[in-house]
């Protein structure tokens, strides 16, 4: 019993301090005469597919804020304050309990009833036009579990939809095939509500600048007896009431006369004595600016798409305010129109500066496997270097390890990156590494990337690393390190000796997240491909270059890397209410030598466990397959594959507007395609490969800093299938789980996934 409580004893104290709170007197603070709104559920009793998670929203009460569901530990920080505040030391714990907790939620049958308003409402507006809502109220110790029940009934579909407009132009587009109106769907307001925006997007893409949303409305008859409704939709009422004149000007098509540039000018700021200077261009454009010009004409000729003599599109404005926003040195953009006679426009851009130049810094300290390490970096960007948005980074980093062995290593790393505003950027790097024990390595980077901008309202983002080379030079290596891990590793071979890469990759992102609806569950994607050595293949084999004595062509005496690679990632925010969501992620990468040298190179391999991976394990630590590693630095090469599967779920819950807190599950492992000698249990296969699926579990604490996301996370392993052989895989006291071997922090920047 006692080996027990010393193994679990982190999860005792977790309990233990949650038993604590969980028996504070929860109605401490709550009125004789009143009750505290324990729980406020919604059942839908007939229609599984109403949401009721979406309906929460609408309830004018909802019960204190719970962790895991049933935990409210907002409220119980709130009831640690003491009643009796007299003393100004109670004054104070009160002050900051009450600051830190929630107060108590008081049930008001008065909200009760205007939430059975505003449910019904809603599923009027999801089609529901005969849903019934009551309550089902149980009193108990002074607490009320309130549970509000919803028959929806049949809904209803709609079947006819009639455009009632006179102007032939909407009505066109009102019945084209993109109208989001079906015949035989399911009576939406939402839905009617996109396609009225859809509407006036598209006339104010067509020069209509004074049209909005308000001046159409839909109607909907449902008196038919049959759950059906006919929609119609038609100019709002207060349409037949505009003058003359303000008809016509709805009904023009505007063209913009002229664009002026207000470059860090804003007159409502300035002084009097300020000298504000002016020119103009062939294009019809003008400019003003105080001071220095900090952009040229050309940059903002090239963000604007809003062009004199162009008629003006809502669309140019949505890309304009993109493009502009995205040049670093832009603080904030300000687009407005002025009508100038009956069909002009002008428009006036104000672009305001912010930082020019931004110095960052950065400090670590490092413990591996009894290895104590510093590191420190800078980095300086100039966000305008050549006045047309160009931004240029030079950044520099070093560290220094002390081996428990007594030895030492060394890592300098150099990186220079030019990023146009047409989202071209260039980029070269140098890396050193010295480790006296084991090997000297260099490694020469340059790479040429292009990114697609994302459209106001697309969901898909391109990257295109159109050529990136890499030269990985190996002068030395220890006569131990080159006996024991690469004359006898196949895996390890091409990692320490000269040669090239020189790969292509495409990157696709797709996120179905909504700005009008941040509370509303969402998808996000991305995929990726890459190769290398194609070109250079084809070129040696037409060129009949020599190859060496393992078979790979050379270029200059230097074999180059060849391989294919892909990855997938799929993540899902299930987000029940603002505070609470599931986050459930699945990645999979596969990398595949070929042809040329016959491996990968070491830095494209997959490696498992770590911070973003199976947090039960450190970085660099577990797999491939069953291989177990002894903590040693020189047997982290050796844990990378071909093959990487990262399963992962993770309930995040926002206690305060600065810290959230997170329980996980992981599971996935590495694998190589390839049985290398060196690797044993490493390689894939399908009969096998479940059973060598790591699992792990853990919390977190998140911490939201604004700039930046500061997150650290405790992973206890569960399932290691590296103990398979010695049937303890399944991590318990009597498999001898404990702190050392079994128990991980993690300290990292951002989420997981």
């Amino acid at each position: 019993m006692l080996r027990v409580l010393r193994t679990y004893r982190f999860l005792w104290l977790f309990a233990l301090v949650c038993w604590i709170f969980s028996s504070c007197n929860t109605t401490k603070f709550v009125p004789q005469d009143k009750y505290l709104l324990n729980k406020a559920r919604i059942q839908c009793t007939d229609d599984k597919h109403v949401d009721t998670g979406s309906l929460r929203s609408y309830l004018r009460q909802k019960q204190n804020t719970e962790i895991f569901g049933f935990w409210k530990l907002q409220l119980h920080i709130y009831n640690t304050a003491p009643t009796d505040t007299t003393t100004k030391a109670n004054k104070r714990l009160a002050r900051n309990a009450h600051k830190m907790g929630e107060a108590p939620v008081i049930y008001e049958e008065e909200a009760t009833v205007a939430s059975m308003q505003q449910l019904r409402q809603q599923m009027n507006n999801m089609g529901y036009f005969d849903a019934e809502v009551d309550t089902q109220k149980v009193i108990k110790n002074r607490k009320v579990n309130l549970t509000y029940r919803v028959t929806a009934h049949k809904p209803y579909t709609v079947r006819n939809y009639t455009v009632g407009i006179d102007e032939d132009f909407v009505a066109k587009i009102a019945s084209d095939d993109r109208c989001k109106v079906k015949p035989g769907e399911q009576f939406s307001a939402e839905t009617l509500d996109d396609e009225r925006e859809r509407i006036v997007e598209a006339l104010r893409n067509r020069g209509y600048f004074y049209t909005e949303k308000t001046m159409l409305e839909f109607t909907a008859d449902s008196a038919l007896n049959n759950h059906e409704v006919d929609v119609t939709i038609q100019p709002a009422p207060f349409m037949a009431e505009l003058d003359s004149a303000s008809l016509r000007r709805i009904k023009t098509q505007f063209t913009v006369r002229r664009v002026f540039y207000q470059i860090d000018y804003e007159p409502s700021r300035l002084p009097d004595t300020v000298v504000i200077h002016r020119d103009s261009d062939k294009y019809g454009n003008e400019y003003s600016w105080t001071g220095h010009r900090f952009l040229t004409r050309r940059s903002l000729r090239w963000a604007s798409l809003i062009k004199p003599g162009t008629r003006y599109a809502a669309w140019r404005v949505d890309r304009t305010y993109a493009r502009m926003n995205g040049m670093a040195p832009v603080k904030y953009v300000d687009i407005t129109f002025q009508q100038v006679g009956d069909t002009l426009l002008d428009c006036y851009i104000t672009v305001s500066r912010g930082k020019l130049n931004t110095v960052s810094a950065e400090l670590e300290g490092t413990y591996s496997a009894g290895d104590w390490g510093i590191g420190a970096g800078v980095t300086y960007t100039n966000k305008n270097i050549f006045r047309g948005a160009e931004q240029l980074s030079i950044g520099g980093r070093a560290s220094y390890e002390w081996r428990a062995n007594g030895g030492r290593a060394i890592e300098a790393k150099a990186e220079v990156g030019l990023t146009f505003p047409t989202q071209v950027k260039i980029k070269v790097a140098y890396n050193y590494q010295q480790r006296p024990d084991e090997y000297t390595r260099h490694i020469a980077n340059g790479g040429l990337y292009y990114t697609i901008m994302r459209r106001p309202g697309d969901r898909w983002t391109h990257q295109f690393n159109l050529l990136d080379i890499s030269y990985i030079y190996v002068p030395w290596l220890s006569d131990e390190f080159r006996r024991r891990f690469v004359d006898r590793s196949s895996v390890l071979k091409a990692s320490y000796q000269d040669h090239f890469i020189m790969d292509w990759s495409y990157t696709a992102n797709y996120s179905s997240f909504n700005k009008r609806f941040p509370n509303r569950s969402y998808v996000q994607l991305m995929f990726n491909v890459e190769t290398a050595g194609n070109a250079l293949y084809a070129l040696s084999q037409m060129a009949d270059l020599p190859k060496n004595d393992e078979g790979a062509y050379m270029l200059w005496k230097i074999p180059f890397a060849q391989y294919a690679k892909g990855n997938f990632n799929f993540t899902f925010h299930h987000i029940y209410t603002p505070k609470h969501r599931v986050v459930y992620h699945i990645g999979l990468g596969v990398v595949c030598p070929y042809l040329n040298l016959g491996v990968v190179p070491f830095q494209k391999r997959y490696f498992g466990g770590g911070a973003n991976g199976i947090r039960g394990w450190q970085a660099r630590t577990l797999g491939p397959g069953t291989f177990r590693g002894n903590g040693s630095s020189l047997v982290y090469d050796l844990q990378t594959g071909d093959i990487n599967l990262d399963v992962n779920l993770e309930y995040r819950f926002k206690v305060l507007k600065f810290l959230e807190l997170a329980a996980f599950a992981d599971a996935g492992n590495i694998w190589t395609i390839r049985d290398y000698k060196d690797q044993p249990g490493g390689v894939f296969k399908f009969n096998e490969f479940y059973k060598q699926i790591a699992w792990s579990y853990g919390v977190g604490i998140r911490f939201d800093l604004s700039i930046l996301i500061f997150r650290v996370d405790f992973g206890v392993k569960l399932h290691d299938p590296s103990r398979i052989s010695e049937g303890k895989q399944w991590r318990t006291a009597a498999n001898g789980l404990g702190w050392k071997n079994d128990m991980t922090f993690h300290f990292a920047i951002g989420y997981p996934f």
